[in-house]
Protein backbone atom coordinates (compact mmCIF):
# COMPACT_ATOMS: atom_id res chain seq x y z
CA UNK A 1 0.00 0.00 0.00
CA UNK A 2 1.18 3.23 -0.84
CA UNK A 3 3.08 4.76 2.16
CA UNK A 4 1.16 2.99 4.55
CA UNK A 5 -1.87 5.31 3.37
CA UNK A 6 -5.33 4.28 5.26
CA UNK A 7 -8.36 3.65 2.77
CA UNK A 8 -10.23 6.59 3.98
CA UNK A 9 -7.04 8.46 2.95
CA UNK A 10 -7.12 6.91 -0.34
CA UNK A 11 -10.85 7.33 -0.91
CA UNK A 12 -10.41 10.48 -0.36
CA UNK A 13 -7.35 11.20 -2.71
CA UNK A 14 -9.00 9.79 -5.09
CA UNK A 15 -12.08 11.82 -4.93
CA UNK A 16 -9.64 15.18 -4.89
CA UNK A 17 -9.79 17.18 -8.27
CA UNK A 18 -7.62 20.14 -9.09
CA UNK A 19 -8.78 23.57 -8.83
CA UNK A 20 -10.73 24.07 -12.22
CA UNK A 21 -11.20 20.49 -12.96
CA UNK A 22 -15.02 20.62 -11.59
CA UNK A 23 -15.80 24.19 -13.31
CA UNK A 24 -14.44 23.24 -16.62
CA UNK A 25 -15.38 19.17 -16.90
CA UNK A 26 -18.33 20.06 -18.49
CA UNK A 27 -17.04 22.58 -20.94
CA UNK A 28 -14.64 20.08 -21.95
CA UNK A 29 -16.97 17.72 -22.17
CA UNK A 30 -19.17 19.97 -24.62
CA UNK A 31 -16.33 20.73 -26.80
CA UNK A 32 -15.31 17.39 -27.26
CA UNK A 33 -19.25 16.38 -28.05
CA UNK A 34 -19.81 19.18 -30.42
CA UNK A 35 -16.55 18.19 -32.62
CA UNK A 36 -17.29 14.81 -32.47
CA UNK A 37 -21.06 14.93 -33.28
CA UNK A 38 -23.88 12.09 -33.47
CA UNK A 39 -27.47 11.90 -32.76
CA UNK A 40 -27.26 12.09 -29.15
CA UNK A 41 -25.72 15.47 -29.85
CA UNK A 42 -29.06 16.79 -30.55
CA UNK A 43 -30.79 15.33 -27.39
CA UNK A 44 -28.38 17.39 -25.74
CA UNK A 45 -28.26 20.98 -27.43
CA UNK A 46 -31.61 21.03 -28.99
CA UNK A 47 -33.68 23.40 -27.44
CA UNK A 48 -37.34 23.44 -26.34
CA UNK A 49 -39.71 26.69 -26.86
CA UNK A 50 -41.58 27.93 -24.68
CA UNK A 51 -44.88 25.70 -24.27
CA UNK A 52 -43.63 23.58 -26.83
CA UNK A 53 -45.21 19.64 -26.77
CA UNK A 54 -43.32 16.85 -25.52
CA UNK A 55 -44.03 15.23 -29.10
CA UNK A 56 -43.38 18.20 -31.17
CA UNK A 57 -40.27 18.81 -29.61
CA UNK A 58 -39.00 14.95 -29.74
CA UNK A 59 -39.99 15.13 -33.86
CA UNK A 60 -38.20 18.47 -34.04
CA UNK A 61 -35.22 16.79 -32.85
CA UNK A 62 -35.15 13.17 -34.43
CA UNK A 63 -35.64 15.66 -37.49
CA UNK A 64 -32.36 17.66 -36.49
CA UNK A 65 -29.03 18.50 -38.75
CA UNK A 66 -25.74 20.35 -38.60
CA UNK A 67 -23.29 21.10 -40.85
CA UNK A 68 -20.38 20.71 -38.19
CA UNK A 69 -18.37 23.96 -38.23
CA UNK A 70 -16.09 23.40 -34.91
CA UNK A 71 -14.96 19.89 -36.72
CA UNK A 72 -14.30 22.08 -40.19
CA UNK A 73 -12.26 24.63 -38.38
CA UNK A 74 -10.11 22.59 -36.88
CA UNK A 75 -9.33 20.46 -39.72
CA UNK A 76 -8.52 23.92 -41.76
CA UNK A 77 -5.97 24.87 -38.96
CA UNK A 78 -4.28 21.50 -39.14
CA UNK A 79 -4.51 21.32 -42.85
CA UNK A 80 -2.83 24.64 -43.39
CA UNK A 81 -0.45 24.02 -39.84
CA UNK A 82 0.87 20.92 -41.78
CA UNK A 83 1.29 22.17 -45.02
CA UNK A 84 4.53 23.65 -43.92
CA UNK A 85 7.52 21.91 -43.69
CA UNK A 86 7.92 19.93 -39.90
CA UNK A 87 12.15 19.34 -40.08
CA UNK A 88 13.18 16.57 -38.15
CA UNK A 89 17.17 16.38 -37.99
CA UNK A 90 18.69 13.96 -40.26
CA UNK A 91 21.44 13.60 -38.21
CA UNK A 92 19.65 12.93 -35.01
CA UNK A 93 20.22 9.74 -32.50
CA UNK A 94 19.57 6.32 -33.63
CA UNK A 95 17.33 6.16 -30.20
CA UNK A 96 15.00 9.12 -31.86
CA UNK A 97 14.98 8.45 -35.41
CA UNK A 98 13.49 5.16 -33.84
CA UNK A 99 11.09 6.55 -31.54
CA UNK A 100 9.83 8.52 -34.61
CA UNK A 101 8.81 5.61 -37.06
CA UNK A 102 6.62 4.02 -34.06
CA UNK A 103 5.79 6.62 -31.36
CA UNK A 104 3.15 4.27 -29.96
CA UNK A 105 2.17 0.96 -29.17
CA UNK A 106 -0.01 1.27 -32.50
CA UNK A 107 2.86 1.88 -34.17
CA UNK A 108 1.93 5.40 -35.24
CA UNK A 109 4.75 7.94 -36.34
CA UNK A 110 5.58 10.98 -34.63
CA UNK A 111 3.87 13.06 -37.91
CA UNK A 112 0.40 10.94 -37.29
CA UNK A 113 1.11 10.87 -33.40
CA UNK A 114 1.72 14.82 -33.23
CA UNK A 115 -1.11 15.63 -35.55
CA UNK A 116 -3.20 13.80 -32.53
CA UNK A 117 -1.72 16.05 -30.64
CA UNK A 118 -2.59 19.20 -32.02
CA UNK A 119 -6.60 18.01 -32.91
CA UNK A 120 -6.46 17.35 -29.12
CA UNK A 121 -5.23 20.64 -28.09
CA UNK A 122 -7.05 22.77 -30.61
CA UNK A 123 -10.17 20.85 -28.97
CA UNK A 124 -9.78 21.05 -25.49
CA UNK A 125 -7.20 23.48 -25.07
CA UNK A 126 -4.80 21.24 -23.51
CA UNK A 127 -3.82 17.61 -22.35
CA UNK A 128 -1.25 15.79 -21.20
CA UNK A 129 1.56 13.31 -22.99
CA UNK A 130 3.39 10.89 -21.74
CA UNK A 131 6.13 8.98 -22.48
CA UNK A 132 6.42 5.54 -20.88
CA UNK A 133 8.93 2.11 -21.97
CA UNK A 134 7.66 -1.10 -21.99
CA UNK A 135 10.89 -2.60 -20.37
CA UNK A 136 10.03 -4.07 -16.95
CA UNK A 137 13.77 -4.02 -15.57
CA UNK A 138 16.15 -0.89 -15.02
CA UNK A 139 19.05 -3.13 -14.66
CA UNK A 140 18.17 -4.84 -18.30
CA UNK A 141 21.37 -3.73 -20.74
CA UNK A 142 20.34 -2.77 -24.13
CA UNK A 143 21.11 -6.01 -25.85
CA UNK A 144 18.47 -7.46 -23.16
CA UNK A 145 15.93 -4.77 -24.20
CA UNK A 146 16.44 -5.39 -27.82
CA UNK A 147 15.87 -8.97 -27.51
CA UNK A 148 13.19 -9.01 -25.14
CA UNK A 149 11.24 -6.15 -27.74
CA UNK A 150 11.37 -3.12 -24.87
CA UNK A 151 10.65 0.20 -26.64
CA UNK A 152 9.72 3.36 -25.53
CA UNK A 153 6.23 5.06 -26.80
CA UNK A 154 3.94 8.14 -26.32
CA UNK A 155 0.10 8.31 -25.24
CA UNK A 156 -2.01 11.28 -25.10
CA UNK A 157 -4.38 12.08 -21.82
CA UNK A 158 -6.95 14.42 -21.51
CA UNK A 159 -8.06 16.91 -19.57
CA UNK A 160 -11.40 14.95 -18.47
CA UNK A 161 -9.36 12.59 -17.37
CA UNK A 162 -6.46 14.47 -15.19
CA UNK A 163 -7.86 14.14 -11.80
CA UNK A 164 -5.33 15.76 -9.77
CA UNK A 165 -1.36 16.85 -9.66
CA UNK A 166 1.37 18.89 -7.74
CA UNK A 167 4.31 21.43 -9.00
CA UNK A 168 7.56 21.43 -7.24
CA UNK A 169 7.86 24.89 -5.71
CA UNK A 170 11.58 25.13 -6.61
CA UNK A 171 11.87 24.24 -10.64
CA UNK A 172 8.07 24.28 -11.38
CA UNK A 173 8.27 20.41 -12.48
CA UNK A 174 5.32 17.86 -11.88
CA UNK A 175 6.03 16.12 -8.86
CA UNK A 176 2.93 13.71 -9.02
CA UNK A 177 0.03 13.38 -11.25
CA UNK A 178 -3.05 11.04 -10.84
CA UNK A 179 -5.11 10.29 -13.87
CA UNK A 180 -8.02 8.13 -14.66
CA UNK A 181 -7.70 5.13 -17.05
CA UNK A 182 -10.96 2.78 -18.88
CA UNK A 183 -10.30 -0.51 -19.76
CA UNK A 184 -12.74 -2.96 -20.67
CA UNK A 185 -12.63 -6.51 -19.20
CA UNK A 186 -12.36 -8.55 -22.50
CA UNK A 187 -8.83 -10.78 -21.18
CA UNK A 188 -10.99 -14.23 -21.41
CA UNK A 189 -13.94 -14.73 -23.81
CA UNK A 190 -15.29 -16.66 -21.48
CA UNK A 191 -15.59 -15.66 -17.80
CA UNK A 192 -14.50 -12.16 -18.76
CA UNK A 193 -17.95 -9.78 -18.20
CA UNK A 194 -17.01 -7.74 -21.09
CA UNK A 195 -17.63 -4.38 -18.64
CA UNK A 196 -15.55 -1.20 -19.37
CA UNK A 197 -14.04 -0.38 -16.00
CA UNK A 198 -12.40 3.02 -14.43
CA UNK A 199 -9.26 2.76 -12.86
CA UNK A 200 -6.28 5.12 -11.17
CA UNK A 201 -2.79 5.76 -11.83
CA UNK A 202 -0.73 7.59 -9.27
CA UNK A 203 2.48 8.86 -11.12
CA UNK A 204 5.31 10.36 -8.88
CA UNK A 205 9.34 10.77 -9.63
CA UNK A 206 10.21 7.94 -8.61
CA UNK A 207 7.00 4.76 -8.62
CA UNK A 208 3.51 4.46 -10.55
CA UNK A 209 0.82 3.33 -8.63
CA UNK A 210 -2.26 1.54 -9.87
CA UNK A 211 -5.74 1.56 -7.77
CA UNK A 212 -9.29 0.34 -8.44
CA UNK A 213 -12.68 1.00 -6.45
CA UNK A 214 -14.42 -2.38 -5.87
CA UNK A 215 -17.56 -3.00 -3.83
CA UNK A 216 -17.54 -5.16 -0.87
CA UNK A 217 -19.88 -7.63 0.11
CA UNK A 218 -21.47 -5.07 2.83
CA UNK A 219 -22.41 -2.84 -0.26
CA UNK A 220 -18.89 -0.59 0.75
CA UNK A 221 -16.19 1.16 -1.24
CA UNK A 222 -12.87 -0.28 -1.19
CA UNK A 223 -9.68 1.23 -2.72
CA UNK A 224 -7.19 -2.15 -3.68
CA UNK A 225 -4.19 -1.32 -5.02
CA UNK A 226 -3.79 -3.57 -8.03
CA UNK A 227 0.08 -2.69 -9.49
CA UNK A 228 2.90 -0.64 -8.99
CA UNK A 229 6.24 0.11 -10.43
CA UNK A 230 9.93 1.84 -10.64
CA UNK A 231 10.06 5.15 -12.55
CA UNK A 232 13.49 4.80 -14.04
CA UNK A 233 13.73 8.23 -15.62
CA UNK A 234 13.47 9.94 -11.60
CA UNK A 235 10.78 12.39 -12.84
CA UNK A 236 7.27 12.28 -13.62
CA UNK A 237 6.89 10.79 -17.24
CA UNK A 238 4.50 13.42 -19.12
CA UNK A 239 4.28 16.97 -19.69
CA UNK A 240 1.42 19.35 -20.57
CA UNK A 241 0.87 20.69 -24.30
CA UNK A 242 -0.97 23.51 -25.04
CA UNK A 243 -3.27 25.20 -27.59
CA UNK A 244 -1.30 27.86 -27.47
CA UNK A 245 1.81 28.48 -25.01
CA UNK A 246 0.85 29.67 -21.55
CA UNK A 247 1.47 29.79 -17.95
CA UNK A 248 -1.80 28.56 -16.90
CA UNK A 249 -1.37 25.50 -14.55
CA UNK A 250 -4.69 23.82 -14.53
CA UNK A 251 -6.26 24.77 -17.88
CA UNK A 252 -5.47 26.52 -21.47
CA UNK A 253 -7.49 28.33 -23.72
CA UNK A 254 -8.54 26.55 -27.04
CA UNK A 255 -9.55 26.83 -30.75
CA UNK A 256 -13.02 25.96 -30.37
CA UNK A 257 -13.92 27.37 -26.85
CA UNK A 258 -16.58 30.37 -28.28
CA UNK A 259 -17.27 28.46 -31.47
CA UNK A 260 -18.25 24.99 -30.58
CA UNK A 261 -21.05 27.45 -28.68
CA UNK A 262 -21.44 29.60 -32.09
CA UNK A 263 -22.03 26.30 -33.66
CA UNK A 264 -24.64 24.96 -31.39
CA UNK A 265 -26.75 28.06 -32.11
CA UNK A 266 -26.65 27.66 -35.55
CA UNK A 267 -28.33 23.85 -34.93
CA UNK A 268 -30.89 25.66 -33.05
CA UNK A 269 -31.77 28.01 -35.55
CA UNK A 270 -31.34 25.67 -38.54
CA UNK A 271 -33.86 23.35 -35.68
CA UNK A 272 -36.51 26.58 -35.63
CA UNK A 273 -36.13 27.23 -39.49
CA UNK A 274 -37.02 23.32 -40.07
CA UNK A 275 -39.88 23.99 -38.82
CA UNK A 276 -41.72 26.66 -39.99
CA UNK A 277 -40.70 24.79 -43.13
CA UNK A 278 -43.09 22.19 -41.58
CA UNK A 279 -45.43 24.34 -41.16
CA UNK A 280 -45.27 25.71 -44.06
CA UNK A 281 -45.76 22.69 -45.94
CA UNK A 282 -48.45 20.89 -43.50
CA UNK A 283 -50.32 24.17 -42.55
CA UNK A 284 -53.02 24.16 -40.08
CA UNK A 285 -56.59 24.12 -41.66
CA UNK A 286 -58.79 26.69 -39.85
CA UNK A 287 -62.54 26.68 -40.19
CA UNK A 288 -66.20 27.94 -38.83
CA UNK A 289 -67.18 25.71 -35.50
CA UNK A 290 -70.85 25.31 -37.05
CA UNK A 291 -69.54 24.06 -40.10
CA UNK A 292 -69.14 20.55 -39.16
CA UNK A 293 -70.07 18.49 -36.30
CA UNK A 294 -68.36 15.65 -34.63
CA UNK A 295 -69.55 12.19 -35.54
CA UNK A 296 -70.93 13.42 -38.99
CA UNK A 297 -68.73 11.88 -41.89
CA UNK A 298 -67.68 14.73 -43.26
CA UNK A 299 -65.78 15.80 -39.75
CA UNK A 300 -63.58 12.97 -40.58
CA UNK A 301 -63.17 13.80 -43.98
CA UNK A 302 -62.62 17.13 -42.99
CA UNK A 303 -59.78 16.42 -40.28
CA UNK A 304 -57.93 14.19 -42.89
CA UNK A 305 -57.40 17.12 -45.40
CA UNK A 306 -56.34 19.60 -42.61
CA UNK A 307 -53.58 17.05 -42.27
CA UNK A 308 -54.75 15.55 -38.76
CA UNK A 309 -55.09 18.93 -37.08
CA UNK A 310 -57.77 21.72 -37.82
CA UNK A 311 -58.39 24.77 -35.53
CA UNK A 312 -61.82 25.41 -35.15
CA UNK A 313 -63.34 28.70 -34.55
CA UNK A 314 -66.71 30.72 -33.92
CA UNK A 315 -67.98 32.16 -36.92
CA UNK A 316 -71.40 31.82 -38.64
CA UNK A 317 -71.02 31.68 -42.07
CA UNK A 318 -67.25 31.93 -42.33
CA UNK A 319 -65.21 30.19 -44.83
CA UNK A 320 -62.38 27.31 -43.80
CA UNK A 321 -58.67 28.55 -44.67
CA UNK A 322 -55.29 27.49 -43.79
CA UNK A 323 -52.46 28.66 -41.73
CA UNK A 324 -49.35 29.10 -41.62
CA UNK A 325 -46.20 30.83 -39.95
CA UNK A 326 -44.93 34.54 -41.53
CA UNK A 327 -42.24 33.54 -44.21
CA UNK A 328 -40.21 36.64 -43.30
CA UNK A 329 -39.01 34.25 -40.28
CA UNK A 330 -37.69 31.98 -42.30
CA UNK A 331 -35.33 34.62 -43.76
CA UNK A 332 -34.46 36.46 -40.57
CA UNK A 333 -33.51 32.72 -39.09
CA UNK A 334 -31.76 32.46 -42.71
CA UNK A 335 -29.69 36.11 -42.19
CA UNK A 336 -29.11 35.03 -38.89
CA UNK A 337 -27.26 31.82 -39.47
CA UNK A 338 -25.24 33.05 -42.41
CA UNK A 339 -24.09 36.00 -40.31
CA UNK A 340 -23.18 33.60 -37.34
CA UNK A 341 -21.18 31.22 -39.56
CA UNK A 342 -19.43 34.18 -40.97
CA UNK A 343 -18.25 35.11 -37.06
CA UNK A 344 -17.13 31.32 -36.97
CA UNK A 345 -14.68 31.44 -39.62
CA UNK A 346 -13.36 34.79 -39.06
CA UNK A 347 -12.56 34.26 -35.72
CA UNK A 348 -10.21 31.49 -36.74
CA UNK A 349 -9.63 34.08 -40.09
CA UNK A 350 -10.37 31.42 -42.25
CA UNK A 351 -13.04 33.69 -43.94
CA UNK A 352 -11.93 33.09 -47.28
CA UNK A 353 -12.28 29.18 -47.24
CA UNK A 354 -16.33 30.57 -47.34
CA UNK A 355 -18.59 32.04 -49.74
CA UNK A 356 -20.33 35.47 -49.29
CA UNK A 357 -23.51 33.79 -47.93
CA UNK A 358 -23.45 29.92 -48.17
CA UNK A 359 -21.44 27.06 -50.50
CA UNK A 360 -23.96 27.87 -52.60
CA UNK A 361 -23.32 31.25 -53.23
CA UNK A 362 -20.71 33.38 -55.77
CA UNK A 363 -17.38 34.09 -53.86
CA UNK A 364 -16.79 36.70 -51.74
CA UNK A 365 -16.24 39.60 -53.08
CA UNK A 366 -13.54 40.87 -50.17
CA UNK A 367 -11.21 43.82 -50.72
CA UNK A 368 -7.48 43.04 -51.05
CA UNK A 369 -7.10 44.77 -47.96
CA UNK A 370 -9.44 42.49 -46.02
CA UNK A 371 -7.93 38.83 -46.98
CA UNK A 372 -4.66 40.47 -46.29
CA UNK A 373 -5.65 40.91 -42.54
CA UNK A 374 -7.84 38.19 -42.57
CA UNK A 375 -4.67 36.16 -43.73
CA UNK A 376 -2.68 37.74 -41.15
CA UNK A 377 -4.81 36.49 -38.67
CA UNK A 378 -4.77 33.10 -39.56
CA UNK A 379 -0.76 33.07 -39.99
CA UNK A 380 -0.61 34.42 -36.50
CA UNK A 381 -2.69 31.60 -35.23
CA UNK A 382 -0.45 29.34 -37.58
CA UNK A 383 3.22 30.35 -35.77
CA UNK A 384 2.07 30.22 -32.32
CA UNK A 385 0.46 26.99 -32.79
CA UNK A 386 3.63 25.43 -34.65
CA UNK A 387 5.77 27.30 -31.63
CA UNK A 388 3.31 25.10 -29.45
CA UNK A 389 4.07 21.97 -31.25
CA UNK A 390 7.82 22.29 -31.69
CA UNK A 391 7.67 22.20 -27.73
CA UNK A 392 5.97 19.47 -27.50
CA UNK A 393 8.04 17.70 -29.82
CA UNK A 394 11.52 18.22 -28.47
CA UNK A 395 10.05 17.26 -24.80
CA UNK A 396 8.90 14.01 -26.00
CA UNK A 397 12.70 13.73 -27.33
CA UNK A 398 14.30 14.58 -24.51
CA UNK A 399 11.94 12.00 -22.05
CA UNK A 400 12.70 9.48 -25.13
CA UNK A 401 16.34 9.95 -24.34
CA UNK A 402 16.12 9.68 -20.71
CA UNK A 403 14.16 5.90 -20.69
CA UNK A 404 16.68 4.64 -23.32
CA UNK A 405 19.13 5.90 -20.70
CA UNK A 406 20.91 8.62 -23.30
CA UNK A 407 22.06 12.01 -23.06
CA UNK A 408 18.91 14.06 -23.75
CA UNK A 409 20.23 16.33 -27.31
CA UNK A 410 21.29 19.66 -26.00
CA UNK A 411 19.84 21.50 -29.26
CA UNK A 412 16.49 20.96 -30.37
CA UNK A 413 16.39 17.99 -33.22
CA UNK A 414 12.84 19.15 -34.66
CA UNK A 415 11.76 22.49 -35.87
CA UNK A 416 8.68 23.99 -37.06
CA UNK A 417 8.12 26.82 -39.64
CA UNK A 418 8.47 30.50 -38.57
CA UNK A 419 6.01 32.07 -40.28
CA UNK A 420 3.28 30.13 -43.61
CA UNK A 421 3.93 32.44 -46.00
CA UNK A 422 1.84 30.80 -49.31
CA UNK A 423 5.18 31.72 -51.02
CA UNK A 424 6.45 28.42 -52.68
CA UNK A 425 10.39 27.40 -53.44
CA UNK A 426 9.34 28.38 -56.99
CA UNK A 427 8.77 32.17 -55.72
CA UNK A 428 11.83 32.19 -53.99
CA UNK A 429 13.92 32.16 -56.79
CA UNK A 430 11.61 34.52 -58.75
CA UNK A 431 12.44 37.04 -55.88
CA UNK A 432 16.07 36.18 -55.88
CA UNK A 433 16.16 36.74 -59.84
CA UNK A 434 14.08 40.50 -59.48
CA UNK A 435 16.55 41.51 -56.96
CA UNK A 436 19.72 40.40 -59.09
CA UNK A 437 18.03 42.53 -61.85
CA UNK A 438 17.37 45.63 -59.82
CA UNK A 439 20.83 45.16 -58.50
CA UNK A 440 19.56 45.24 -54.96
CA UNK A 441 21.81 45.37 -52.09
CA UNK A 442 23.72 42.58 -51.50
CA UNK A 443 23.04 42.35 -48.08
CA UNK A 444 19.33 42.07 -48.83
CA UNK A 445 20.16 39.05 -51.77
CA UNK A 446 21.93 36.93 -48.96
CA UNK A 447 19.27 37.43 -46.92
CA UNK A 448 16.79 36.18 -49.54
CA UNK A 449 18.91 33.28 -50.24
CA UNK A 450 18.59 32.04 -46.83
CA UNK A 451 14.87 31.67 -47.68
CA UNK A 452 15.46 29.79 -50.73
CA UNK A 453 17.92 27.11 -48.42
CA UNK A 454 15.38 26.69 -45.69
CA UNK A 455 12.78 25.83 -48.27
CA UNK A 456 15.42 23.96 -50.48
CA UNK A 457 17.30 21.95 -47.95
CA UNK A 458 14.73 21.61 -44.95
CA UNK A 459 16.27 18.49 -43.55
CA UNK A 460 20.10 18.98 -43.88
CA UNK A 461 22.25 18.52 -41.35
CA UNK A 462 23.54 21.37 -39.47
CA UNK A 463 27.17 21.43 -40.01
CA UNK A 464 26.04 21.28 -44.16
CA UNK A 465 23.84 24.15 -43.61
CA UNK A 466 26.14 26.30 -41.03
CA UNK A 467 29.06 26.02 -44.13
CA UNK A 468 26.19 27.42 -46.47
CA UNK A 469 25.18 30.02 -44.45
CA UNK A 470 28.85 30.89 -43.91
CA UNK A 471 29.40 31.15 -47.67
CA UNK A 472 26.70 33.67 -47.92
CA UNK A 473 28.71 35.94 -45.95
CA UNK A 474 30.95 36.73 -49.54
CA UNK A 475 27.89 36.31 -51.82
CA UNK A 476 27.07 38.04 -54.54
CA UNK A 477 30.50 39.00 -55.86
CA UNK A 478 30.85 42.24 -57.61
CA UNK A 479 29.93 41.48 -61.22
CA UNK A 480 33.05 43.23 -62.65
CA UNK A 481 35.31 41.13 -59.67
CA UNK A 482 33.62 37.90 -61.32
CA UNK A 483 33.68 38.98 -64.99
CA UNK A 484 37.43 39.00 -64.67
CA UNK A 485 38.01 35.96 -63.16
CA UNK A 486 35.70 33.83 -65.18
CA UNK A 487 37.80 35.00 -68.39
CA UNK A 488 40.82 34.10 -66.46
CA UNK A 489 39.38 31.24 -65.56
CA UNK A 490 38.53 30.17 -69.50
CA UNK A 491 41.10 32.01 -70.72
CA UNK A 492 44.98 31.60 -68.93
CA UNK A 493 46.85 33.49 -71.55
CA UNK A 494 44.31 36.27 -72.22
CA UNK A 495 43.40 36.30 -68.63
CA UNK A 496 47.07 37.16 -68.20
CA UNK A 497 47.81 40.04 -71.06
CA UNK A 498 44.39 41.31 -69.77
CA UNK A 499 45.69 42.13 -66.45
CA UNK A 500 48.90 43.65 -67.49
CA UNK A 501 46.82 46.06 -69.83
CA UNK A 502 44.13 46.35 -67.09
CA UNK A 503 47.37 47.45 -64.81
CA UNK A 504 48.86 50.17 -67.89
CA UNK A 505 45.50 51.71 -67.97
CA UNK A 506 45.02 52.60 -64.36
CA UNK A 507 48.39 53.88 -64.07
CA UNK A 508 48.39 55.98 -67.40
CA UNK A 509 46.29 59.40 -66.84
CA UNK A 510 43.32 59.37 -68.75
CA UNK A 511 43.47 62.08 -71.25
CA UNK A 512 46.97 60.32 -72.15
CA UNK A 513 45.12 57.03 -72.58
CA UNK A 514 42.77 58.48 -75.12
CA UNK A 515 45.19 60.44 -77.10
CA UNK A 516 47.06 57.46 -77.32
CA UNK A 517 43.74 55.25 -78.58
CA UNK A 518 43.09 57.75 -81.32
CA UNK A 519 46.63 58.11 -82.66
CA UNK A 520 46.48 54.14 -82.52
CA UNK A 521 43.29 54.05 -84.43
CA UNK A 522 44.54 56.66 -87.32
CA UNK A 523 48.01 54.47 -87.94
CA UNK A 524 46.18 51.16 -87.85
CA UNK A 525 43.10 52.25 -90.48
CA UNK A 526 42.69 51.49 -94.25
CA UNK A 527 40.38 53.80 -95.92
CA UNK A 528 38.44 51.39 -98.68
CA UNK A 529 40.50 48.94 -97.86
CA UNK A 530 38.59 45.60 -98.45
CA UNK A 531 41.35 42.72 -97.34
CA UNK A 532 40.75 40.79 -100.37
CA UNK A 533 42.94 38.81 -102.74
CA UNK A 534 42.37 39.60 -106.58
CA UNK A 535 44.59 38.63 -109.52
CA UNK A 536 46.23 41.93 -110.01
CA UNK A 537 47.54 42.09 -106.15
CA UNK A 538 48.65 38.67 -107.19
CA UNK A 539 51.14 39.44 -109.83
CA UNK A 540 52.25 42.65 -108.01
CA UNK A 541 53.44 40.83 -105.50
CA UNK A 542 54.55 38.13 -107.78
CA UNK A 543 56.66 40.80 -109.94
Amino acid sequence: MLSGASQKQLQEFLKRRHPEYENRIKHWNFLEATYEGSRDWFKANIHKYLKEGRKEFNDRVARAYRFNHTREIVELVQKYLFKGDVVRKDDAPDYVKTFWKASTRSNLNIDQFIRLVSSTTSQLGRCAVFVDSTKTDATLTKADEKKAGARVYAYIVKPQNILDYGFDDDDGELLWILVAETYRDDKDPITATGKVKVRYRLWTRTNWYLFEVNTTRGGNARVDQTGDGEVAIGRVPCFFADHLIGENLYWAPGLIDEIAYLDRATANYLSNLDAIIQDQTFSQLAMPAQSVLPGEKGYDALIEAGTKRTFLYDSEGGEPKFLSPDPKQAQLIITVINKIIAEIYQTAGASGERTKQDNAVGIDNSSGVAKAYDFDKLNSLLTSKAQSLQQVENKIVELVALWTGETPPEENLVSYPETFDVRSLFDEFTVAQNLALMDAPQTVRAEQMKQVIEKLFPGIAKAIKDKMLDELKDWPKDPIEQARLMFNATSPAAGAEGESLTASRSNAPPTASKTSGQSDTKKTSTKGRQGQVTDKTQKKTAA
